[in-house]
Parts: structure tokens; C-alpha cells; sequence
């Protein structure tokens, strides 16, 4: 049973430019994202924020896409204990949300990261994990990635909740 979603801000909710090699962030350019709002808000679970950016940033984002309203909260390195990869973090946010069963919640968090290291300590957890990455299609190399898609509005719409 599917109790909430965990979502990373940067290259997971938000994608970043790559001009050639090179990664360009204009936050300034940042829109509101009507498809990104419209699939969330169908998903009738708890939506969170999971992001090693400070809360500051990580609001910004959420407002500039207009989807801020579609989270529950927000886990920033300014209120959380320790940061992502670390299996504090995410014993912390288990236990903040209401699940302490840490080990048995592989269907009840379904965790949305672009770094596979951050999606290795969430499976050690228990959470059930999804790599959002332009090289989605290597996930078979990594046993603790459960699905994955090349943008978070793909996985949205293959992902049955």
C-alpha cells in the first residue's frame, strides 16, 4: 500500500539545462508547469519534498512551477537532521511523517531521485525507488533502483497510484 511520495527538487522535479557538457541553471526562467500541477494533483497521496537544497530554495522552485501547494511539507538541510545519502535522513522523514516501521516500508514511500546514491540509501530504508535521469535506461545496474524514467512527469504517467 502506497502512502506517500517523496520527490527531489533539483533534476528530479525540476530539470536543469545541459547546453553541451555543460549544465545551465536559470532559475529565473523557471515556469509554472500546468502538467507537472495536473498530475500531482490526481495523485490523491501525501506529496513531500526530500532535497539537500535549503528550504529557501527548494520554496522558490515550487512556487515559481506553481505546484507548491500539491506538498505537504518540505525536508531541507534547514530542518532535517542530516542530508541524503545518509540512512538518518531518511529514518528522519519516516519517522516525521508517521511511519517508523523502517525496513517494511517499500510500499508505502515511493522515493523520486536523480542520484543513485541517494536512491541506495532510501532502499536500505524500505523505500521503494525511482531514478529520474536521462540515463534511465541503465537502471539494470543498479539493484537498488526499483523503476526508472527519464523525467518525473514520465514516471507520473506510467506510475499506477
Amino acid at each position: 500500500m502506497v502512502v506517500c511520495l517523496v520527490i527531489d527538487i533539483d533534476d528530479t522535479l525540476f530539470v536543469h539545462k545541459t547546453i553541451g557538457s555543460a549544465i545551465v541553471t536559470d532559475y529565473n526562467e523557471i515556469k509554472p508547469d500546468t502538467e507537472l500541477k495536473l498530475l500531482l494533483k490526481e495523485i490523491q497521496y501525501p506529496k513531500y519534498i526530500l532535497t539537500n537544497a535549503t528550504f529557501e530554495h527548494a520554496n522558490d522552485i515550487l512556487n515559481k512551477l506553481d505546484v507548491v501547494d500539491e506538498f505537504k511539507k518540505v525536508y531541507s538541510r534547514d530542518n532535517i537532521p542530516e542530508m541524503k545519502p545518509s540512512l538518518h535522513c531518511y529514518q528522519s522523514v519516516s519517522r516525521d511523517i508517521g511511519i517508523t516501521s523502517i525496513g517494511h516500508t517499500s510500499n508505502q514511500f515511493i522515493f523520486f531521485d536523480d542520484l543513485v546514491s541517494n536512491l541506495e540509501g532510501a532502499h536500505k530504508v524500505g523505500w521503494k525507488t525511482i531514478w529520474i535521469s536521462p540515463d534511465y535506461m541503465n537502471s539494470n545496474k543498479y539493484p537498488y533502483i526499483n523503476k526508472a524514467y527519464p523525467t518525473l512527469i514520465d514516471a507520473l504517467k506510467t506510475l499506477n497510484f
